[in-house]
């Protein structure tokens, strides 16, 4: 939309939107289980059987890739009581998962295998048993989950309109390895934090003094196309303190210095964002109606070694001290929002453009049936 037929201000949601249970509610049904949703890369499932444990929204998940090389998604939940079959953290390489509690095992397809005191067929079969499972695809080595019932779109037509084909190819997306990852749990509502990482209007009044190191803050205002994802300031070979790489091994084809790109999903605000040397991936979730979490990964080039090509103090800084800001930001409104004297103010829709964006869809997902 141009300045000159953009309107100048718009409104926040109602106090309820950040508060209430019932909304929550519906939200996970209309938005999270109607959006596909980031849950980490699959370099981290190289093997048959590696598989790492993941917290998405309200849902735990067991990704595995199973023995014909498929990465699947598995609800966290055994078919017997309803026991965890593993804990939120959790990573290895395994020929299967066995319940703690009553030992009943099933294979890396989500077949049940063994109950103990009980054989196939009687007096139930296994066959009907097997773990629920979560529609999974990926999309340039990402995985992405779908948590609702309902028949998803492709992947690659949601992500693909979303994307920069020939920039993707550029950093070998497919060749990378979790460098570190941070999680955030933060007291408020996620579309609190949603709307604080879908604007910079805070960014240029002291909020974010590491960012204003490396980012052109008046890079997320211009009406101007941009070939960078994320705008560097002038002379910023990457997104670091110093603006020198973090990373020696740059990714895929030596990206030039200052080089960005990506791709976030809205509402719920999850995606990559790439560098010349390294790439940082988000994803934000609900866990309650007054908490959130953000899970922020970094990766680097498949072959950099630590200690030699990157240090993770170094490569993790700006992007943590940010998260922990914004994170102080979000929670110091929820407060405010959770006044019953909260009501919506105006917006300017010159310098909060994205959160205009962003709510809009949500509103729009919210009143489907």
């Amino acid at each position: 939309m141009s300045a000159a037929s953009r309107p100048e201000t718009f409104t926040n949601l109602s106090r309820d939107a950040y508060v209430s249970e019932a909304v929550y509610e519906e939200e996970l049904r209309k938005v999270l289980g109607r959006q596909w949703l980031l849950a980490g890369h699959s370099s981290s499932l190289k093997a048959s059987g590696d598989y790492y444990v993941r917290q998405v929204g309200p849902e735990s998940l067991i990704l595995t890739r199973d023995g014909e090389g498929r990465v699947r998604a598995y609800f966290n939940v055994c078919r017997h009581r309803g026991s965890r079959l593993l804990e939120d953290g959790d990573c290895g390489r395994a020929q299967g998962f066995v319940c703690p509690y009553h030992r009943w095992t099933y294979d890396l397809a989500g077949r049940l295998r063994t109950v103990p005191g009980a054989k196939d067929g009687s007096p139930f079969s296994y066959a009907d048993y097997p773990l629920h499972e979560a529609r999974c695809d990926t999309f340039h080595g990402w995985i992405y989950v779908w948590l609702g019932e309902d028949e998803p779109p492709a992947l690659a037509d949601v992500l693909g309109p979303a994307s920069d084909e020939a920039a993707l190819k550029t950093v070998g997306s497919e060749r990378l390895k979790l460098a570190h990852q941070e999680t955030y749990v933060i007291a408020a509502n996620w579309k609190t934090m949603l709307e604080n990482n879908a604007e910079c209007y805070h960014c240029g009044h002291g909020g974010h003094p590491s960012l204003a190191i490396a980012c052109d803050f008046q890079g997320f205002f211009s009406d101007t196309p941009s070939d960078q994802a994320f705008p560097l300031r002038d002379g910023m070979a990457t997104f670091s303190m110093t603006g020198r790489r973090v990373c020696q091994k740059p990714l895929g084809t030596a990206p030039p210095d200052g080089f960005s790109t990506g791709f976030l999903l809205m509402p719920m605000f999850c995606g990559p964002v790439y560098f010349a040397d390294h790439a940082v991936s988000l994803e934000l979730t609900p866990l309650s109606a007054t908490q959130s979490q953000l899970i922020c990964e970094w990766y680097v080039h498949e072959d950099a070694v630590e200690g030699v090509d990157y240090e993770v103090p170094a490569l993790i800084e700006v992007f943590h001290v940010t998260n922990l800001e914004d994170g102080v930001f979000a929670e110091r409104n929820a407060r405010g929002v959770s006044s019953r004297r909260f009501t919506p103010g105006p917006h300017l829709a010159h310098r909060e453009a994205g959160v205009g964006g962003a709510l809009g869809l949500y509103k729009t997902m919210m009143a489907a049936d």
